[in-house]
């Protein structure tokens, strides 16, 4: 196995998944004037996000028994081309209507390739390495995600379209997959086992489900509702208001970065508390920002939190799942991401309201600090 060449696959194809929403963000006032004729045209074009995140996290775990059944490999490279059609449908399709269909399968395409990606980590390494490397998984998606919006804003500057075209990267991808990507042959020793004699414990998996779930409901308070409390406390700088979120997603990289080195010295019992204790002090700060330099220090504080959700809910589900059943467990995850990040503004928006930006923020942090106390009790009771 070419580790270089493997892990560097695997990174890319992670990548392709944060592309799926934001990347096309700085289009959408553009496309709003280009379809300006069609009724309810801004409803409409935000469309274009959301969509996406609700058929991933519909169609996850479909894809995760899909890839138990048929292996990784081979739905992951049909769904990457998929993925690079449906992506750049805006190119060249010329009805709103038909590009908010093309996103239903840019999401179906999503959620193999992130279910796919996630499953093999844990097929090709083990132990120390494979921590390290979904430390890596999310950092560098994170990093992906602030580099490919900021490009899509370069380009949304000639054109709409032209942000669709990154969508084709795929292809890349799918050229890498057939060099360096192999389906694992201790896959296929664990599917002629009988599945029902796998151990497993879904009462662990609905746990880790639920606080992934929650997890990134609270972290996409930061990109829904930041730019309009900027706004509030009068910075109105497109480039400033969004200082915030970067610092949130670079603090969150470095975060997961170093997460291996917390599961030397932690369970991840211990590591959901101390990054929802991170989190929630970050969020409930934010009651606090008046000026950019406290924006930046909660951001900082919240994406340390923030940046140890996934690569802590891969580890573990990974681990403690039969590799007969580890892509539907995956794709259990999967569907838990793209679910919160969906309802996060459904969830908020009546507190926003009903009571401001700030308390919407307050009330994530103390969501946050539940959820820490539950994890510290349930660690305490497993060492009693």
């Amino acid at each position: 196995m070419n580790k270089t060449g493997v892990k560097l696959t695997l990174l890319l194809a992670s990548s392709l998944t944060v592309m799926a929403g934001a990347l096309i963000a700085p289009a959408l006032p553009k496309m709003a004037e280009a379809f300006s004729e069609l009724p309810n045209v801004n409803f409409l074009t935000k469309l274009l996000l959301s969509v996406p995140a609700l058929f991933i996290a519909i169609f996850s775990p479909l894809a995760g028994i899909i890839i138990d059944r048929l292996g990784k490999i081979k739905p992951m490279l049909i769904l990457m081309v998929v993925y690079g059609l449906a992506g750049s449908a805006g190119l060249y399709l010329n009805d709103l209507y038909q590009i908010i269909g093309s996103r239903v399968l840019l999401g179906i395409g999503v959620a193999v390739i992130m279910t796919g990606a996630t499953t093999l980590i844990g097929d090709y390494f083990e132990g120390e390495e494979r921590a390290r490397f979904l430390g890596i998984q999310g950092a560098f998606m994170a990093f992906g995600g602030t580099i490919f919006v900021s490009l899509s804003g370069i380009l949304a500057d000639f054109s709409w379209r032209y942000p669709f075209a990154v969508y084709l990267s795929s292809f890349v991808v799918i050229l890498l997959s057939l060099i360096y990507l192999f389906e694992p042959q201790k896959e296929n020793e664990e599917l002629s086992l009988n599945k029902k004699t796998a151990k497993v414990n879904w009462n662990l998996y609905l746990t880790i489900y639920l606080a992934t779930f929650f997890g990134m409901a609270l972290f996409y308070l930061i990109p829904t509702q930041l730019p309009f409390l900027m706004s509030e406390i009068g910075i109105t700088s497109a480039s400033l208001g969004s200082v915030g979120l970067i610092v949130a997603t670079f603090t969150a990289a470095l975060s997961s970065a170093n997460y291996q080195r917390l599961a030397k010295r932690f369970n991840f019992r211990q590591i959901y508390y101390i990054l929802f204790i991170f989190a929630s002090l970050g969020l409930f700060l934010v009651q606090w920002v008046n000026s950019l330099g406290m924006t930046i220090l909660t951001m900082t504080i919240a994406g340390i939190g923030f940046g140890l959700l996934m690569p802590n809910a891969s580890l573990c589900l990974i681990s403690q799942s039969p590799p007969a059943i580890r892509g539907k467990v995956i794709g259990g995850l999967t569907a838990a991401v793209f679910l919160g990040q969906f309802f996060s503004p459904i969830l908020m928006e009546p507190i926003v309201q009903n009571f401001g930006i700030k308390t919407a923020y307050m009330f994530g942090g103390l969501v946050s600090l539940g959820i820490a106390i539950y994890f510290f009790y349930q660690h305490r009771l497993t060492i009693k």
